[in-house]
């Protein structure tokens, strides 16, 4: 791997030599973890992973898998039954575990800052109760489709997604127990994983980054309650955009410092310049890609979460502020592309009631189809149900949990599934069994196949 001299120069001076060879032994190594979360309000009790390679230590539904299989065509990754996260980034859910449990009474209301693609937001709301309200936003426009279909997917009725910039929650008066502020960053912890971020490391983008940084958690922090907490996290390795950030945040905002209990056999580093509690985690060291993430407690002040007030640190030059007329009015709505709207105007339900947890999709027959089956479906082509369906529209499903609806007319089913979430490819490779989910017994209690 061909690291930016600049890099090296900087990052062997911050780390150490030591530390620094592990880097780069970790980064040079091409056998990346792959990783899933099970979806616990989908999964029964019991569940296997087929090709476990452990459990992810900080994360309750996290598995490291032997491979990559080819996830496209699992129908249960597409009905929610789990979720490719990279293993790093579960520890969002020990953390808000950690902190409801010693910080903050709930029920309450949390916000996911940057969220796309939606691997926090969807390990934060597994360890939420379910009496919290979770905003999952993303500010640019063209990567909140991908957040809303995964939003969807993991069912649970206590999100809505959002397509706004941290000013607009301002400029709404909207105030969070929580806010998750996962910080577009230089990407230095996806060298590995993307070629692309080596080529398009800089100094001058470091730079860029640590300033647009703290222009978003500045924009941001008035919608924070008073005793409040943020997460802040990014997926680089330097200390400007990490430990130089958050104790600007700390000294400039008003914040304490949260520490989060971890194992010592976990190899997560703490700070490499001072002594805040943050949690660093280091390819090579860790087994996983690079983040890191640092709790901070807002201090007591008066009239906190109102929402008042404009920016704490003057413009970054950069694209991410927005231009000209605010979106603040759109902030309480749903994101939903027009085609949702479309189905419930033509009698057709949308998509999102099949996926979800509630009972909103109990009063349609439930039609259970094969893998053959289930591929066509999320291929949008035509298939064919057996002869005792009932007309009209059904649910179906794939070992037991929902995919979709289509509309049964006797000789054929029209395929309700939504086009932009199809499958396009026409090939089909060996099927390789993922999951095991368990079924219920009889008798009480689950058996497994």
């Amino acid at each position: 791997m061909n690291l930016p001299t600049d890099f090296i120069l900087y990052t062997k001076t911050l780390m150490g030599d030591d530390l620094f060879v592990q880097l780069t032994e970790g980064l040079s190594s091409k056998d990346s973890s792959v990783s899933i979360r099970l979806n616990p309000f989908k999964c029964p009790e019991g569940t296997k992973v087929t090709m476990e390679d452990g459990r992810v230590p900080w994360s309750e539904y996290g598995y490291y898998l032997t491979h990559r299989p080819n996830f496209t065509f699992d129908p249960l990754l597409h009905a929610g039954a789990y979720y490719v996260q990279e293993a790093s980034s579960m520890f969002i859910e020990h953390v808000i575990r950690q902190i409801l449990n010693h910080h903050i009474p709930h029920p309450l209301s949390v916000l996911d800052l940057c969220a796309a693609p939606g691997g926090k937001s969807i390990a934060a709301r597994t360890a939420l109760p379910d009496d919290c309200i979770l905003y999952s936003n993303e500010p640019i426009r063209s990567r909140t489709q991908i957040l809303w279909e995964n939003m969807q997917k993991m069912g649970h009725p206590q999100v809505v997604v959002t397509n706004n910039y941290a000013r607009d929650f301002q400029q709404a008066r909207m105030s969070f127990d929580i806010i998750i502020a996962d910080v577009p960053c230089s990407g230095e912890g996806m060298f590995r994983k993307d070629p692309n971020a080596i080529s398009e490391w800089s100094v001058k983008n470091v730079e860029k980054c640590w300033r647009l940084q703290r222009e978003i958690v500045a924009d941001i922090w008035p919608c924070l309650k008073s005793n409040g907490i943020m997460v802040y996290s990014t997926c680089t390795f330097n200390a400007h955009e990490n430990e130089e950030n958050v104790a600007w945040i700390a000294n400039e905002l008003g914040a304490d410092f949260i520490s989060i209990d971890i194992q010592e056999d976990w190899n997560i580093m703490g700070s490499l310049i001072d002594n805040h509690p943050v949690y660093r985690f280091i390819p090579g060291k860790t087994r996983g890609e690079g983040l890191f993430m640092a709790i901070l407690k807002k201090k007591e002040t008066e009239n906190a979460g109102t929402c008042r007030g404009g920016s704490a640190y003057p413009p970054a030059n950069n694209p991410y502020p927005q231009k000209g007329k605010s979106r603040a009015n759109t902030l309480i709505r749903p994101y939903n592309p027009i085609g949702s709207a479309s189905q419930m105007k033509k009698g057709i339900p949308p998509h999102s009631k099949a996926l979800s947890i509630t009972d909103d999709n109990k009063d349609y027959p439930h039609i259970d189809i094969d893998y053959t089956q289930a591929i066509n479906y999320l291929r949008k082509e035509a298939i064919i149900l057996h002869s005792d369906t009932p007309k009209g529209i059904v649910l179906l499903t794939y070992q037991g949990i929902p995919i979709g609806f289509a509309k049964n007319i006797g000789n054929r089913a029209n395929n309700l599934y939504p086009q932009e979430w199809k499958i396009k490819s026409t090939h089909i490779p060996e099927y390789e069994t993922i999951l095991e989910l368990a079924r219920p017994h009889p008798n009480g209690g689950h058996q497994e196949d």
